[in-house]
């Protein structure tokens, strides 16, 4: 276990969060087009709040909401005592990444989900600037979606070993010499999700669980930390129901 003093600062924040609201679960808040976007995210983290620890946010809102409306989103998240996760995964040179980041913080983003594709300097350049103002980078490791092995689990050869290996080890060696706050592993992809945690130093976020096949208590046995959670609960006839039973599941502590 990771002692508590060995924890970043956006380490430290979610797992208090999480233990106050005794929930594992991170709010995916990716919901269709429709007319009122900013009142379904607004009434999402309102009626939502007491059973997730953190709200993570990517296209389907960033693109169309302004600048403000984001701000305004985030400050209702922590208002209620959650972090917040902009889903961007973050893929550029090491000055564009700098600017976009710059803007998330600004907006109230606690974390930034990036593609290590960027390369060891421009992450090592991410995890720095997100930690000089408290503020954390989870990094792709191997994502949830069927395509995901086409590309996570091609070989490739390390430089470093003069070996080849599959593209997940060289994001996960990445993320762990970079000093990330976390990593994503689909929920769905046990095998992986197994391997890893038996070598991870840092905490395992995992998408997929519900609609793409992951199940939570499978997850909890491969070693995730935390469990991204959307469409079963926004899409579902019934968000609050659906988002408790989804934190009774996690067992938290």
């Amino acid at each position: 276990m990771t002692r508590v003093s060995d924890l970043t600062p956006f380490q430290k924040r979610i797992t208090e969060k999480s233990k106050l609201k005794n929930s594992r679960i991170i709010l995916s808040l990716d919901p269709t087009p429709s007319h009122d976007l900013k009142k379904f995210a607004m009434n999402s983290i309102n009626q939502l709040q007491r059973h997730v620890c953190a709200v993570k946010i990517n296209f389907h809102l960033i693109l169309p909401f302004s600048a403000t409306d984001l701000t305004e989103t985030t400050e209702l998240a922590h208002s209620h005592g959650l972090e917040c996760i902009a889903d961007i995964k973050l893929n550029d040179i090491t000055n564009t990444n700098h600017i976009a980041i710059q803007y998330l913080m600004e907006m109230g983003f606690d974390a930034v989900i990036v593609n290590p594709l960027m390369g060891k300097a421009a992450l090592k350049s991410a995890v720095k600037q997100t930690h000089e103002k408290n503020c954390g980078i989870i990094a792709l490791t191997y994502m949830s979606h069927p395509g995901a092995r086409e590309y996570y689990g091609a070989k490739v050869f390390n430089q470093r070993t003069g070996r080849i290996i599959s593209m997940y080890k060289m994001f996960l060696a990445m993320a762990m010499d970079a000093k990330v706050d976390g990593i994503v592993v689909g929920a769905n992809q046990s095998d992986i999700l197994r391997e890893i945690s038996h070598v991870r130093r840092i905490p395992i976020f995992s998408p997929g669980i519900g609609i793409q096949g992951g199940r939570i208590d499978r997850a909890i046995k491969n070693g995730t930390d935390y469990f991204i959670v959307g469409r079963s609960i926004i899409a579902s006839a019934n968000p609050v129901k659906e988002a408790r039973k989804f934190q009774r599941l996690a067992v938290p502590y």
